[in-house]
């Protein structure tokens, strides 16, 4: 076998090429046998006096193959020095490792070549036959300025490789260093399953789904915290908003590490407003966590959570939470959560879903028995591994990630999460972003990366397949958008989420008392139209279309609660506008052309001594009960409705005020029908509205409340068409509630009566109280202080 191997000098021995590594049938590995050797390193190199040359005199006793030696041409100083050198007794013969396939061409046994994506570099080299350390064969010859190497080598698997850089500003150094037989193997982490397709075992992708207030956040924060610093308490509800209802609103991504495996937890909103949380989520999870009460057990939020994870076929494990409490009837819920599984048209194998039991807040569980619990979560991490599927990665494919989360940061912009499919995504690389495969690639570079410890980012430099990841680099992309390699797109079908199913109008402040708080500096349309946009670009469920005028705009969501929660995070940003009345979104049949409206299922657990007042509401309001079950707790019971959304909105409300705050509702959209023929309206009460501007009195508030409740305190500053309370009668009631005592002589109490005129507090009124109450010829004025109620024809109002 005829192959030439070029060597640079630095210590001793030779150094192949990058061109010979990759050369078929090149000879990487280099061996020899000494035992007939009779001289010395030393003694087998001579020198030429008088010459720029130095020469060998070789004594040669190699059975395997052959000793290469070589010198490259200097340039230095002007002189050309001694250039190469040919080979001197060159015996080339077959090595153990070759396998001749034809002339000139052979195999390699001990050598495999696998992409560079996934893989590493084994360095492995046996030394045991080598009698001479590197500086003892380096010599130099005497008289010049360049070393010689005649080399004995023994090595029996793999060649040294040394090599010596000349560099332009004079001095030598070496550059490389020494590489012994570079030897290419699959990484650890990686389970080859079909061509271009691994598994990674060092990885999985899991997301919490479930009902509000099943202790999702809960369990996440205690598995943070076991797999993280004791001391330090970690919680996922970051948001100032979810701190103060205590529910989670947005979802968001935490990293914990487990016996060397990272597990990426998801967790997700669970009420229904939220549902488009879950479903653009559940495309970075390979498995879903469902979390069930031990003591309600499966709710409305839960079949909807459940039913989008089976139409993925995402591998599903049960966690039976709260288990520690006094009423948990774990065998019940078992049961119930199974029925749900068989019901929504799951699989046999997904029917056959892994049981955990729990108690998020004591930070306990147990896979066996609800009565038998180890002190740790650990049980749930175990069968977090063993259950949950390791993510599919293709990394010889390139870059490709669908953008399934946005954030922003004061200084670094907008911030993409989502998972890294195939290829792998570094700091610097230039990268491309699509919408589906019709849309065009834009351009753009990371600038930084993250990935997720705990709930926090931490930097790095590189992101392979199958991880979850940040990067900042760009202001245009949206959520569905795929990051590519400009160079080979491979764009992914964009996430679609459910359609939304109310619809409300934002516009411009018109009150006389608009712009009046030092905290209000976001007036106008166009701030107002901007920040409804930059929603859009984060919440899929929520969309933005033009309105009836310039300066307003319909604003489309999955219910009240959602976009109550973007009123108020305005609110708190300094944001002043009025909305009007939600208002149910209607389509067309696709099969008839008919025209329909979005129904919920409405479950409402209350007392049993409650229970008709329920019923008697929910009749008014077209509501069909489907089923009646005993509650989780003596002497409740869990009714079931179908209802019209339009017939649901202000409905949490009326609970309360006929259940004493004893009854939870709960709902979420079950389908489509036929549009209800019957004008139901949301209240049976008119409001009271003043016919005056000023202050209100507390003369006037103590009359009026003897016909009705108010809103308002004394001293609030009101104006003419602005609704102050509601009416005991079904009609709307005008006063004038800045009207003042008389002061005569008339005395307050000539019959009896105070002297003292004395009024009631005014109700406690939150948006979303005010959005279940507000009639369609009403408006709601939202600023940073007070929120006020007005009629749409109030003369108070300032024209546009």
């Amino acid at each position: 076998m005829a192959a030439f191997v070029e060597s640079q000098a630095v210590h001793a021995g030779a150094l192949f090429s990058e061109a010979s590594l990759h050369t078929p049938g090149a000879v990487v590995g280099i061996a020899s046998q000494h035992a007939s050797r009779q001289q010395t390193l030393p003694q087998m190199q001579s020198t030429a006096i008088g010459t720029t040359r130095p020469a060998w005199q070789s004594a040669l006793g190699l059975s395997t193959v052959a000793l290469c030696l070589a010198n490259r041409q200097h340039h230095r100083n002007g002189r050309r020095k001694a250039a190469r050198v040919p080979m001197h007794g060159a015996v080339l013969e077959l090595a153990d490792n070759l396998t001749k396939l034809e002339d000139g061409k052979y195999e390699r046994s001990d050598l495999r070549n696998v992409a560079r994506a996934g893989a590493v570099v084994g360095i492995a080299s046996q030394h045991a036959s080598r009698k001479g350390t590197l500086p003892q064969s380096h010599n130099t010859v005497v008289g010049t300025t360049r070393p010689a190497w005649p080399t004995a080598l023994g090595l029996s698997t793999v060649a040294l490789c040394l090599a010596n850089r000349q560099h332009r500003n004079g001095r030598r150094k070496a550059a490389r260093v020494p590489m012994h037989g570079a030897v290419l193997e699959l990484a650890d982490n990686l389970t080859k399953l079909e061509d271009g397709k691994y598994e990674r075992s060092d990885l999985r992708n899991v997301a919490i789904i479930a009902h509000v207030d099943h202790g999702k956040t809960t369990l996440t924060d205690a598995l943070m915290t076991q797999c993280g610093d004791l001391q330090k308490q970690t919680t996922m509800d970051s948001n100032q908003l979810e701190m103060e209802r205590g529910i989670t609103i947005l979802a968001k991504n935490a990293a914990i590490r487990y016996r060397d495996v990272k597990i990426n937890i998801i967790d997700t909103p669970g009420h229904a407003d939220f549902g488009a949380e879950v479903e653009r989520i559940l495309n970075m999870a390979d498995a879903c966590i469902l979390l069930v009460d031990a003591q309600e057990g499966p709710m409305p939020q839960t079949k909807f959570v459940l039913r989008k994870a089976i139409e993925l076929e995402k591998k599903t494990m049960v966690v039976i939470n709260k288990v520690d409490k006094p009423s948990a009837r774990p065998d019940w819920v078992l049961d119930q959560t199974f029925d749900l599984f068989a019901s929504l048209g799951a699989s046999d194998e997904l029917c056959d879903f892994p049981v955990c039991y729990a108690s998020g807040i004591n930070g306990i569980a147990s896979v066996d028995s609800p009565d038998e619990l180890a002190p740790n979560l650990m049980p749930l991490l175990d069968q977090i591994l063993e259950e949950c599927p390791k993510p599919p990665v293709e990394p010889e494919r390139p870059l490709q990630m669908l953008v399934a989360n946005l954030d922003y940061d004061d200084y670094v912009g907008r911030i993409c999460i989502g998972r890294v499919t195939s290829g792998s995504i570094k700091v610097g690389d230039k990268i491309g972003f699509m919408y589906g495969e019709e849309g065009e690639i834009r351009g753009a570079s990371i600038t930084k990366l993250w990935e997720f410890q705990n709930n926090e980012r931490i930097p790095v430099d590189e992101v392979t397949a199958g991880d979850i990841c940040a990067f900042s680099g760009t202001d245009d992309v949206v959520i569905g958008d795929t990051v590519v390699d400009p160079a080979q797109p491979l764009p992914m079908p964009p996430i679609e989420v459910e359609e939304p199913t109310v619809v409300m109008e934002f516009g411009v402040n018109r009150s006389p008392l608009a712009g009046k708080l030092k905290e209000a500096v976001h007036l106008t349309g166009s701030k107002i139209e901007k920040r409804l946009q930059k929603e859009c670009l984060t919440n899929l469920a929520v969309r933005m279309e033009p309105g009836e005028t310039a300066e307003s705009f319909k604003v489309k969501g999955r219910g009240t609660l959602q976009l109550g929660i973007l009123m108020e995070n305005m609110r708190r940003e300094g944001f002043e506008f009025m909305v009007g009345a939600p208002q149910v979104l209607y389509r067309k049949d696709p099969e008839t052309g008919k025209k329909q409206e979005p129904y919920e299922e409405a479950v409402v657990e209350v007392p049993s001594e409650l229970q008709g007042a329920v019923m008697d509401e929910f009749n008014k309001k077209s509501g069909v009960l489907k089923s009646m079950d005993s509650g989780s707790v003596a002497n409740t019971m869990v009714l079931t409705f179908t209802i019209p959304t339009s017939c649901l909105i202000g409905m949490q409300g009326k609970m309360v005020a006929k259940t004493k705050g004893q009854a939870v509702l709960n709902s979420r959209v079950s389908h489509w029908d036929e549009v209800l023929q019957s004008d139901v309206k949301v209240r049976e009460k008119g409001s009271i509205v003043t016919m005056a501007a000023g202050k209100a009195t507390t003369y006037s508030l103590m009359n009026i409340q003897a016909r009705g409740s108010t809103f308002i305190n004394a001293g609030d500053e009101v104006y003419e068409g602005m609704c102050i309370g509601v009416s005991n009668k079904e009609f709307d009631m005008e006063c004038n509630i800045t009207k003042e005592k008389a002061v005569n002589n008339t005395r307050a109490g000539g019959y009896g009566g105070p002297s003292v005129s004395r009024a009631a507090g005014a109700s406690g009124m939150s948006i979303e109280d005010f959005l279940g109450h507000m009639e369609i010829d009403e408006l709601l004025e939202i600023t940073p202080g007070p929120l006020r109620l007005c009629k749409k024809n109030a003369k108070g109002l300032k024209s546009r």
